[in-house]
């Protein structure tokens, strides 16, 4: 489904920004606290977009489920192993910003 494939790609974007915006809070955390904020706050807004982003995928594929379309394995997997990856990289960023909160 070229609607997941999309979505896929738009959450890694998302979630390099994020990843990005989190270091950078890190990094200017004790010299500019201001600016550390405001990479804190975007780094914040780029994971509420892949959790939007995930919610629609997760829709799509309850569509076809429902109306009794069965991915192929092959796409399965696929999804399966993006996801696992997805959530891998949002938890890492996730800890990023708790460690600066602190």
């Amino acid at each position: 489904m070229k609607e997941i494939k999309l979505l896929v790609e738009d959450i890694r974007e998302e979630l390099e920004g994020a990843e990005h915006y989190a270091k950078l809070a890190a990094q200017y955390k004790t010299d500019d606290k201001a600016l550390a904020d405001t990479y804190a706050t975007m780094a914040s807004q780029e994971l509420n977009h892949v959790d939007m982003l995930h919610a629609q995928a997760v829709r799509l594929i309850n569509e076809q489920r429902a109306s009794g379309v069965v991915a192929p394995a092959s796409m399965q997997a696929v999804w399966d192993w993006e996801h696992e990856l997805m959530v891998d990289k949002t938890a890492k960023i996730r800890a990023l910003l708790d460690m600066y909160k602190r």
